[in-house]
């Protein structure tokens, strides 16, 4: 009995999860720029990364 149980909620559970793989919309996309790479010197657009989750980190020392 207890089998049947987990048959019927697998299909909830991988919809939940599918649905958390997604991320919120966006109204808008980020503006275009460009940094350096401190490793190789390479520039990187923020462009190449369309459809990525990407996190900036900016960071100052004073």
């Amino acid at each position: 009995m207890k089998k049947s149980y987990g048959l019927l909620l697998m299909p909830f559970v991988l919809m939940f999860a599918l649905s958390c793989t997604q991320g919120p919309p966006v109204p808008f996309p980020a503006i275009d720029f460009t940094v350096e790479d401190i490793f190789t010197g390479e520039e990187i657009h923020l462009e190449e990364f369309q459809g990525r989750p990407v996190l900036l980190y900016f960071f100052a020392s004073w």
